[in-house]
This record gives C-alpha cells, structure tokens and sequence, in this order.
C-alpha cells in the first residue's frame, strides 16, 4: 500500500519555526505534540537535500538543516501511524525505514510512503515489537521479540526470518551489527555469531559465544571490523570474556564506535550523561547532568553533538549547549483549554506545573516565572476586555500578562484553597469554582462568594460553564447529575438536575455546553440529554435522536460515554467520545462526519476535549494521547462584511481542495459569477464562511480566470464584493 506524503520533508514548502507546519486548507490536519520524549538520532546522508540531521520521537519524525531549520512528519503528512519504535535511514537508496511500537512499517521515498503491514497483520508471534534497525545493502535487518525480520528495501516487503539458533525458536532479539565477515546479534539468550555469505546467513551456522550468556548486553556497535557490547554497567570488546569498562553510576543507554573513539550515554533515569572512553580505558565527560536527563541516542556531526533525551527532547552541543525545540506544548495536557482568535491557553493539569500557549508565533511553555515554579494550573480564561489569561490553580487564581510575560495571583487572600474551573460570562464577570466553598465572582472590581444551601455540596465540583442567561451548570461529584445556580432576579435559586427528576439519560455526566440557540447540551456515560427550560427545577431533558444508513432511528450516543461537547460557527456539535469524534447537523439528528485513529490522523479514538478557534474554524481534539487540529467548514459569523478573505487565492493548477470564503455573516447568501456577471454557482456559509469547490451547479471544473463573489445577509442590510483568481480550470 502507498500514498502521497501530504507535506514532506523534500518538498520546497517554507519551513516554519518551532517545526509547526502552517495552517492548511479546509480539510487539512496538523499535529501539536510535544515532542519531548526524543528516541533517536541519524545522518541524512543526501547532496539533493538541505536537512542533513534525522529523528524520532514517540509520535513523529523530524528533520534538520544545518541552519536548524525543522521539518515534521506525523499522519497529517501522510504516516499510517504514532508511537514509533525506530527509524532508519537507507543512504544507498534514499528512504527512511519507520517502525512503530505495534509492528507497522512504513518506508518513505521521496514523496511516497510505502506501508508494510505483515507483521502488524500476523497472528504468528505474541511479542512481534521492532526493536532496531541495522541495513544491511539492499536489507534492512529488523531485531524483533521473535527473531530477525529481513526487509528487502528494493522490492519493498519482507523477505526473510532469521532466529539467532539454530533450533528456529523464537528469541527476544535486541540488535545486530555486521563486520566484514559476520553477523553478530544481540539476544535474551547470549550474543550470537553467523557467517555472512553475499549479505546472507545460513540459519544452521549460528555460534553461541557462551562467554555472554549470563552478561545481558543489549546493545551493539561496530567500526572496520572492530566490535562492542554493552549491559546495564557494562561495556565488553568482543570476543573478550573480561569487561572492557564498567559504569559505577546509572544504566548504559547507547554505545556508539565512530571513528572519533568509543562513546556511552548514560543515565539513572533522572541525571544522565554523555561519556567518551579513551583507549587507555579511562573516560571524559562530554556533556554532564545539568543538561541531560535521560540521553537515549547521540550522534556526532563534525563540530557538533547531538543528543536525543527521552525526557527533555533535542540538544545541541558545539560552542554552546542550546535545546532545539520541536514544536508542540511541554508536555501532555489534562487541564482545561481555551481558545480565541489570537491565543490557544494549555494548562497541564495535576500531572505537571504550568502551561503552555500557542499563537502565530508557534508553541511556547511556561513552568516557572521569575525563578518561581508555577503550580498546577487546573483551567484556563482569556478575559474578554482586559486580554489576559487567567488559571484556576492549586495556589489561587494566577492572572499572566501576555505583554510583558508576568504572571501574578489575582484571587483575594481571603479566599484561600483550591481553584478548579474558570471562566468569563458575557458580561465580563468572572467566574470560579473554589473548591468545597463554593462559587466566587469578580464583578466591577468586587469580589463575592456565592455558597450553596446546606443540601447542597459543591464538594469535588471541577467544571462548570455559565450560559447565556448567567447560569452557572455545574458537574456533581459522584454520579449525582448536574447542580444548577441560577442567579434569578426574583431570587437565587439551586437545583439538582437528574435521571430520576429531570430525565436525564444518565446521572454521571462528563460534559455541557450551551448551543448557539440557547439550548443546553449535556454530555453522559449513556448519550446525549438537551435542556431548553425557562425553569430549571420542572425542567425534562429531551433525549435527541438519530438516524442511521438504515434508517432506523436511535437515541443520540445511548450506551456511549460522551466526554465533551462543541459547538463550532454553524451551530453544528463536534463530539468526543471513547470511540472517535463525530461532527453532528445542528439538531443533533444527522452525522456529517466521524474521525477515527483508523480514518484520520488523531493518535487516539479517546477525546477528551474538543475546542475551535472561531476565526478559522480549526478544531482542535485533545486527545488521551495527545493533540491534533482538523481545519473545517464551519467559522464564526462576523457582524458585519467588509471584505471576504479567501483562501487560497490565486488557486493554484494542482489544487482540488474546497475554496473558503471567510467573514460572512451568518447563513450569508454568497453567489460566484463570471466578469460578465453569469452565475454558475451559489451557496450559504456555514456560520461565518462558505465552500466552494469550483465548480458549477453540474460539477464540472470552472475554466481559467477571474471571477466575482458577491455576498449578502438575507435583510439586505450586509453586502461584501470579493474577487478570486483560479487558474487550475480547463
């Protein structure tokens, strides 16, 4: 199986800094991991190609220029999957060998990518993981649980299995290297020795060097014939019985024996360490632990050392030591998101202090300010009038300043505790969750804390939104539905929304969100219920439903957990759940789209959050591993047309992409005409911005030229004039 890598690493696309491709087009997907956790290092070894450095981390790989320049490459660009287990790159032929962690495979040439699915499809072996690469000329000799896997890398498919006996069992294989005469591999069961005769082995021939069975090495390298293995502690020189050198401190992560001498990383999972060992055996220190953690790989490139840290991501060595950033936030988001048209917010959650932002100037993390670790932040807020972000926290409210990068605790001394969600009403009042309190508000500069009746506990209460009527509908603890605050002029008034009472398909709520009409949408283990009631207390959820291919009709999500709700500019519900995302019609009774790990680039089927920038209607799921964006149709309506953006324009020859057109307002008529005024096509925007796909009412491609799009809201009142220039028609 093949396909086109999307954005690849060869192609003349501007490089963006901090390795973040640009937004695409409608349609368009791109990831937003951290890339922290760097697993390997390699030389692209290419007159025809600047990027001149290759690797991987867990999830993509990544190339460099000299000039560090980063391009990425992930499913948005055409991989078949995340989670890699090792890479490889073929100088002879000009490809690079992917492995992931379930045994996929996929080779990338120039910008096609060939998939290899046999081990990921074969019930043969329990344990089938890829544990290195090694080619070997026109082979590329996989070390796997079960033995080696022989990979033509001409014909593009496997060839062969060797197993390091001579019983054909399976063996735990962990590497092999090549002299000039043998094959040596590394396994669970000692080092084992075959000859090699025209780049093959004979499976009967294998030696067992009886010297290593009890030492454990796992690791191999090997330079003009000469080789090396290391355990744990330590390092032998082949065939020698005696220990080369020993570590005294900390785990062998990689030997490498390039001709600048012998090199091991090493590290005791928290402080780690690049060494070279010297041939009178004694050993300097290249780069110590106040810049490594976890040093997994390296690689030496004329004046410069690279190292890949597992915990901390790329580092470079020459003159200076500088961290090469990959893009993506610092690390795995479980707290709150917020989105405006100028700012993504990104708290960490109780698993790691601070946060991390992302605006046109690519991703940016925050753990400490002044010298001062940040605590957990929890939940995130743009304040509409001021601009600046705010975050619930285990230290109070903290308020950060994006003009000068300053972050103080905005929350009154008085009230003292946990701070769990935060969030401004339409009014600009600000509302917050203290924990086991109650709900606190910053309104005309003064602050007030609202407590519920004593039948009421607020105890474990995480989430809340507040609607447009300035209700706040919170999430209760322990399966108990939905706790209502209704601040109602006639008085204030707390409610319990339930199964029993209120009709709700379940009482363990995951999420709520208000529609575009007012309607409240919540979010169970067991589908969807909508609140549209004046009075809360008397108030029955009506439990939407769907049809499917056949017709037949069902509640909405019953029997599926429902982990968030979102509604984008057209009024449509984007959904997560533990089986993908599904975009929904308006009312819920129609699936327009469903995205999957298996149909889409998202890393993982459970989402656990969904948000949408509203000037470009890019979706973003945040998803159990990790982030990815989806650019869709949908935008928020402007108020008022001046001018339509669109995009692309021009239209390029090779495009056959849908055609936005932005800063419409809602539901505009927008109608495509020739110069001389004929139309040939008409449609409505979704929320804010219309899709054409250029071509007329009976699809075929428009010709080559200039046309007018003219626009207008259905009172009259709006009009907007805009121009395109296509020149990929016929």
């Amino acid at each position: 199986m093949t396909r086109r890598l999307f954005i690849f690493i060869f192609f003349i696309y501007p490089l963006i800094s901090f390795g973040q491709n640009e937004l695409g087009g409608i349609g368009q997907w791109r990831e937003h991991f951290n890339n922290l956790a760097v697993i390997q290092l390699g030389n692209v070894n290419s007159a025809s190609s600047e990027y001149k450095i290759l690797g991987a981390s867990n999830q993509q790989v990544f190339f460099l220029s000299e000039k560090n320049k980063i391009k990425l490459a992930g499913k948005s660009t055409g991989l078949h999957d995340v989670s890699i287990s090792c890479t490889a790159w073929d100088e002879e032929v000009g490809q690079l060998i992917v492995a992931y962690n379930n045994s996929n495979i996929d080779i990338i040439k120039g910008d096609q990518v060939y998939s290899i699915t046999d081990l990921l499809l074969s019930n043969l072996y329990s344990n089938k993981k890829i544990n290195h690469i090694y080619l070997l000329h026109q082979w590329a000799l996989l070390s796997t649980d079960f033995g080696i896997v022989v990979l033509d890398l001409l014909k593009h498919e496997i060839k062969d299995t060797w197993f390091p006996n001579n019983n054909r069992q399976v063996t735990k294989t962990y590497q092999v290297v090549c002299t000039s005469t043998n094959l040596y591999a590394s396994t669970e069961n000692g080092i084992w020795i075959s000859p090699l005769k025209n780049n093959w082995i004979t499976n009967s021939q294998w030696q067992n060097n009886i010297d290593y069975n009890n030492a454990a090495i796992y690791k191999l390298t090997q330079l003009n014939n000469i080789v090396f293995g290391a355990s744990e502690n330590m390092i032998y020189q082949l065939p020698s019985a005696s220990p080369y050198y020993k570590i005294d401190n900390g785990q062998i992560k990689n030997i490498k024996l390039i001709k600048e001498g012998l090199y091991t990383s090493v590290s005791n999972g928290i402080s780690g360490k690049l060494i070279k060992i010297n041939a009178d055996k004694s050993a300097n220190t290249i780069i110590d632990s106040t810049a490594l953690s976890n040093p997994v790989d390296f690689l030496l490139d004329q004046s410069n050392i690279w190292v890949a840290d597992s915990n901390n991501g790329l580092l470079l060595k020459n003159t200076t030591t500088q961290r090469i950033p990959l893009g993506g936030p610092g690390g795995n988001i479980h707290g709150q998101i917020f989105v405006n048209p100028e700012n993504l917010i990104a708290p960490f959650g109780e698993n790691s202090i601070g946060f991390s932002m992302y605006n046109q100037n690519g991703w940016k993390t925050i753990t400490s300010i002044n010298g001062k670790n940040l605590p957990f932040c929890y939940s995130s807020a743009i304040d509409p009038i001021e601009g600046s972000a705010w975050f619930a926290s285990s230290q109070g409210l903290l308020r950060y300043h994006f003009d000068n990068g300053n972050i103080d605790i905005a929350s009154p001394v008085a009230y003292k505790g946990f701070y769990r969600d935060v969030q401004f009403g339409k009014d600009g009042t600000l509302w917050t969750l203290l924990d086991q309190q109650g709900i606190l508000q910053l309104q005309n500069n003064s602050w007030k804390l609202i407590t519920p009746p004593n039948t009421i506990s607020l105890i474990g209460v995480k989430k809340m939104i507040v609607n447009e009527q300035g209700q706040a509908w919170m999430i209760a603890p322990q399966h108990q539905g939905i706790i209502v605050y209704n601040p109602a002029a006639a008085g204030e008034k707390w409610s319990i929304l339930n199964t029993y009472n209120n009709n709700l398909p379940s009482s363990t709520v995951t999420g709520i969100v208000e529609d575009k009409n007012g309607t409240m949408w919540v979010g169970t283990n067991n589908g969807i219920g909508l609140f549209d009631c004046n009075e809360i207390n008397n108030c029955k959820a009506f439990l939407p439903q769907i049809k499917n291919n056949n017709g037949f009709a069902g509640l909405l999500f019953q029997k599926e957990t429902v982990n968030c709700i979102s509604i984008d500019g057209a009024n449509r519900k984007w959904v997560g759940t533990n089986n993908g995302s599904w975009l929904l019609s308006s009312d819920g009774s129609e699936i327009i789209q469903r995205f999957t790990k298996n149909n889409s680039p998202l890393p993982n089927d459970t989402i656990n959050q969904i948000i949408i920038e509203p000037n470009t209607g890019e979706v973003f799921f945040n998803t159990q591993n990790q982030m990815v964006s989806y650019r869709s149709t949908a935008t928020a309506a402007a108020s008022t047309m001046k001018n339509i953006q669109i995009f692309p324009n021009p239209v390029a020859p090779n495009y056959n992409g849908p055609i936005a057109m932005r800063g419409l307002t809602e539901n505009a008529l927008v109608k495509i005409t020739t110069l001389s005024g004929k139309l040939i096509f008409q449609t409505r925007a979704f929320g804010g911005q219309a899709i054409w796909e250029g071509k007329t009412y009976e699809g075929n491609k428009v010709a080559t030229g200039i046309y007018l799009i003219f626009a207008r809201d259905d009172a009259g009142n709006e009009k907007a004039v805009g121009k395109i220039v296509i020149t990929n028609g016929q």
